[in-house]
C-alpha cells in the first residue's frame, strides 16, 4: 500500500515534510539556503584531529555510475587526483561500469548514493529489489518515482529499507566496498521515518552517512524562523555515532562559466574552519548528456572548473587542507592515515 493515497491527506504530509527538511537543513538544497555558518565550540574537522584553524574539504563528485559521460569525468578526476571522493548510484545504467573502476582502483574513496529516486524524462531506471518487494516506490510505469515529493508521499519505510539493501548488496557482488552513504536528491532526510532508515543502515553497515552536525545554534535559529525541529529527530541525530560534517554547499547553477566559477572560488574563500563537503556533479559533454538532461552544461562546466588552475590555487591554498571520507573514517576510528599528507599532489599544468 502506498504511504498515502488521500490527496488531503498527501498535501498535508507533504507540507509537514517539507517544514521537516527545511528545519532540519540536511536536503543538499535546503541546506545551502537555510544554514549560514555558525560557530561551535568544537568542530568536527577538530574532533578527527585536523588542524582547528583550517577549512578541511571534500570535494564530492555525485553520480557516477548515472551514464558514460559522468564515469568518464569523475574517474578522469579521481585519478589525476583533483578530487578525492565520489559516489556511484547502484540501480542506474552504467553502474556495473562504475563498480568495475572501483573493484580496479581499490584505494578510491568511493561510496554509494542510495538512489529511490528516477528523476529524468526518457532516461529512466527502476529498483534493485524488483517489484513486488517495493511497490510503493514505483511509477505507474514501475520506474522509480520522479519527484522527492512523489517518493516523500508514496513510499513506505519498509520499502525503502529493502532496496537500500539491495543496493548494498549488488554494490559488494559488483566489487564496490562503500566507504560512505550519500542521498541522491536529498529523498532519505525528507521525513522522520527515512532519515531513521538512513542512520540505522550507516550505523548498522559501520559506513559513514553523509549527515550534517544539528548544533544548538543551528535548533535555535530554525526555532526562530518557525521551523521546530522535533525533539525525536534531534535525538535520532545525538544517538548517531559515526562522523559528521560540519556544513555542506553544493554549486547552484550560472549563467556563465565564469560565474560558476566566481561562485565557487567565494564558498573556499568564505568557509569557516572546519569539515565541509562540496557536491558537485562533473560530466563530459556528449550529444548523448544533452538528450538526458536539460542541466548538461553546468555538468560540463563543474568537470572543468574542478581543473581549473585558479580553483585549483585556492584549494591548495595554506588555509585549506583536502580529504576524503576514508581519511575521515580512518582518523575516527584511530587507524594510521594511508599517507602522511592529507592533501593529494597538485596537479600538472597539462591535466
Amino acid at each position: 500500500m502506498p504511504y498515502c493515497r488521500s490527496p488531503r491527506a498527501s498535501t498535508a504530509i507533504a507540507r509537514a515534510a517539507f517544514r521537516c527538511v527545511a528545519a532540519l537543513g540536511l536536503s543538499a538544497l535546503l541546506l545551502h539556503v537555510w544554514l549560514a555558518p555558525v560557530v561551535q565550540a568544537e568542530t568536527w574537522a577538530e574532533r578527527l584531529g585536523y588542524p582547528a584553524d583550517r577549512k578541511v574539504l571534500v570535494l564530492h563528485a555525485h553520480e557516477m555510475g548515472m551514464c558514460y559521460e559522468t564515469n568518464s569525468a569523475i574517474a578522469r578526476l579521481l585519478q589525476a587526483g583533483i578530487i578525492r571522493s565520489a559516489s556511484a548510484m547502484a540501480p542506474c545504467p552504467w553502474f556495473a561500469d562504475a563498480a568495475d573502476w572501483s573493484s580496479q582502483h581499490a584505494e578510491a574513496d568511493l561510496g554509494l548514493e542510495l538512489t529511490i529516486n528516477s528523476e529524468f524524462d526518457s532516461y529512466r531506471w527502476r529498483p534493485i529489489a524488483g517489484d513486488p518487494l517495493v511497490a510503493t516506490l514505483l511509477d505507474s510505469n514501475r520506474f522509480f518515482w520522479q519527484t522527492t515529493i512523489q517518493t516523500m508521499v508514496n513510499a513506505s519505510a519498509e520499502d525503502v529499507e529493502r532496496e537500500l539493501l539491495a543496493q548494498l548488496a549488488l554494490a559488494r557482488s559488483s566489487g564496490l566496498r562503500p566507504t560512505h552513504l550519500t542521498t541522491h536528491l536529498g529523498t532519505l532526510v525528507t521525513r522522520p521515518d527515512l532519515i531513521e532508515v538512513y542512520l540505522r543502515l550507516a550505523r548498522q553497515q559501520w559506513i559513514p552517512a553523509m549527515v550534517v552536525e544539528v548544533t544548538p545554534e543551528h535548533i535555535e535559529r530554525f526555532r526562530r524562523q518557525g521551523f521546530p525541529l522535533p525533539d525525536d529527530l534531534i535525538q535520532l541525530f545525538e544517538d548517531y555515532p559515526l562522523p559528521k560534517l560540519d556544513d555542506l554547499r553544493i554549486m547552484p547553477p550560472a549563467d556563465t562559466y565564469e560565474e560558476k566559477k566566481q561562485a565557487l572560488l567565494t564558498v573556499i574563500r568564505d568557509l569557516p574552519p572546519g569539515l565541509t563537503q562540496i557536491a558537485l556533479r562533473p560530466a563530459a559533454e556528449s550529444d548523448a548528456l544533452k538528450r538526458i538532461t536539460p542541466d548538461w552544461q553546468q555538468r560540463v562546466w563543474e568537470a572543468q572548473l574542478l581543473a581549473d588552475k585558479d580553483v585549483q590555487a585556492a584549494l591548495h591554498g595554506d588555509d585549506v587542507v583536502l580529504t576524503d571520507w576514508r581519511d575521515i573514517m580512518q582518523r575516527f576510528e584511530g587507524r594510521p592515515p594511508l599517507a602522511e599528507s592529507s592533501s593529494p599532489p597538485r596537479p600538472s599544468e597539462s591535466q
